[in-house]
């Protein structure tokens, strides 16, 4: 690795940063302004949302990080061969081959840290994002622990609600307990219901048994066909923190929850493909800089490159991919491919048009 070999990576990097926080920028300022107004019908502190909006960057950043990625590579190298740079290269004995090299070892590393990210970081991130908006800012009690076979809920005060299940629209809770404790968290009653039900825009318990606790150490029992339940969470709620569980959840998690669901007779699919896209993701801007790299080297020679041209090319480029990766993991959740092959479809695709292009670079 000699003084070409970080010439080309100092000017690789410097453009590929530049593209990432712009493109982070605008997408913050976009999703900020988009989402404010509801914040602040919620009275929520401007704490909050900045935290909020920070706990994203993360997960933004890797989404936007291929298509950043992409733009850097064309502009990069068509600096480069506007400036004669690449030509001195080449007269110099330098092959195309080696001009790429420290292009795919930036890559490299961006591959490594967004596998890092997804694997651990961004599930993290998300978890407290989720935390901030539902609690903090809509000022919604905190799930203590949730999936649709286990809800524990931290209510009123001192209060705490156990769900044994969520029926999948979120209408419906089946076998509520509901604890109530005084100041020094010793029990003071104890509610069942056999369901809790959403009707006209509250909840209802059904079937309630409710055990009083007395001083001496004596239990009343008063029983309910029917009892309001003071819950501010709606059926949405329930069904975004059912559908974002394996966004929550890291990837060593999220493969252990996949064996047990598997060790369980239960269907996989939805978790298998989640799992396979973020790790096929992860990848993808290792394809875009092969990819720039090659449609920019097929213009050595000509000093016709632009900004804006690269900019249409990445956009133009990024959309066919979001197409075809969508259209990939759409196939993957009615079942029509496996899920490893939905994720990895317009990935592979895209590979193979990409050593199609580099063999057709000028050596």
């Amino acid at each position: 690795m000699g003084i070409l070999f970080w010439y080309i990576v100092r000017h690789y990097l410097g453009i590929l940063i530049l593209c990432l926080t712009g493109l982070v920028t605008i997408y913050l300022v976009i999703d900020f302004f988009e989402k404010l107004r509801r914040f602040l019908r919620h009275d929520a502190e401007l704490t909050s949302i900045l935290m909020y909006f920070l706990c994203k960057v993360p997960d933004i950043a890797f989404q936007l990080v291929p298509f950043a990625v992409l733009m850097a590579s064309l502009l990069a190298v068509g600096l480069l061969n506007k400036n004669q740079e690449i030509t001195a290269m080449r007269s110099c004995g330098v092959s195309i081959v080696h001009v790429t090299i420290p292009f795919l070892a930036v890559a490299g590393l961006v591959t490594v840290a967004l596998l890092g990210l997804t694997a651990v970081v961004i599930p993290l991130t998300n978890t407290k994002a989720e935390h901030i908006r539902t609690v903090e800012i809509q000022k919604k009690p905190q799930p203590l622990s949730f999936t649709s076979e286990n809800l524990w809920l931290s209510i009123h005060g001192n209060a705490l609600m156990h769900v044994q299940r969520v029926d999948p629209t979120g209408t419906r809770l089946h076998n509520v307990t509901l604890y109530r404790l005084n100041d020094q968290f010793t029990l003071d009653a104890l509610l069942t219901a056999d369901a809790a039900a959403f009707t006209n825009g509250r909840w209802t318990l059904h079937n309630v048994a409710q055990r009083e606790i007395e001083p001496d150490g004596g239990i009343e029992i008063v029983q309910w066909t029917t009892l309001p339940l003071k819950l501010s969470l709606t059926p949405d709620d329930l069904m975004t923190w059912d559908a974002l569980e394996p966004e929550h959840m890291t990837l060593n998690q999220l493969s252990a929850h996949i064996e047990r669901l598997r060790q369980e007779k239960n269907s996989v699919t939805k978790f298998l493909l989640d799992y396979w896209r973020r790790v096929a993701f992860a990848f993808v801007p290792l394809i875009m800089t092969i990819l720039g790299v090659s449609i920019a080297l097929l213009e050595i020679g000509t000093r016709s490159v632009s900004v804006g041209k690269g900019i249409g090319q990445a956009l133009s480029i990024s959309f066919l991919f979001w197409a075809m990766n969508s259209v990939g993991l759409t196939l993957g959740k009615s079942g029509a491919l496996f899920p490893q092959v939905a994720a990895w479809i317009a990935c592979v695709t895209f590979f193979i048009v990409s050593l199609n292009i580099f063999l057709k670079v000028r050596y």
